[in-house]
């Protein structure tokens, strides 16, 4: 028999229980008889197929199981690459600032180092015309005194040859 008289045997098994009744009624061994026919009737391509969309429904999930895990795996990689990159800003930047303040600070030290070095060359200066003025003066008097004592040698060599004479 093929799978259509199969089928149409099982429809009229159910007409003829509801002739009697307002309810079917059905003869459950001729019921699992019939569908056992009909199943051990499928062509082999039938039964192949339902195979097929069984593998490819659990091909299907496990694909869908798995573009889960690669989309939250991806999105764990994500939130972690954005951590690491807001750290590595945030280090950049307090680099950054430290760098900053860092070359205000060489600046002023290299300020404060220069106006001290002009104020001691300054001193120094000042301290050197106060020496050279002292000693000018002392040389002056020093002159003074070897003026006076070679006007005294030349009064009294003068005044003494003269007596001779």
């Amino acid at each position: 028999m093929d799978t259509l008289e199969l089928i149409d045997q099982i429809e009229e098994l159910i007409e003829k229980s509801r002739q009697l009744f307002s309810t079917a009624f059905v003869n459950i061994d001729d019921f699992y008889n019939l569908t056992n026919k009909v199943r051990s009737s499928l062509p082999e391509d039938v039964k192949s197929a339902a195979r097929i969309t069984r593998d490819a429904d659990q091909i299907v999930g496990n694909a869908r199981e798995q573009g889960q895990q690669i989309v939250d795996q991806a999105k764990a990689d994500c939130a972690r690459i954005i951590e690491d990159s807001k750290a590595e800003a945030a280090r950049m930047v307090e680099s950054s600032e430290i760098k900053r303040l860092a070359t205000v600070q060489a600046k002023d030290i290299v300020a404060s180092a220069e106006e001290a070095a002009r104020a001691t060359k300054a001193g120094a200066d000042e301290y050197a015309r106060e020496v050279l003025g002292d000693l000018e003066s002392f040389v002056g008097r020093v002159m003074t005194t070897i003026q006076r004592g070679r006007e005294k040698l030349d009064y009294k060599s003068g005044s003494g040859s003269d007596s001779e004479s």
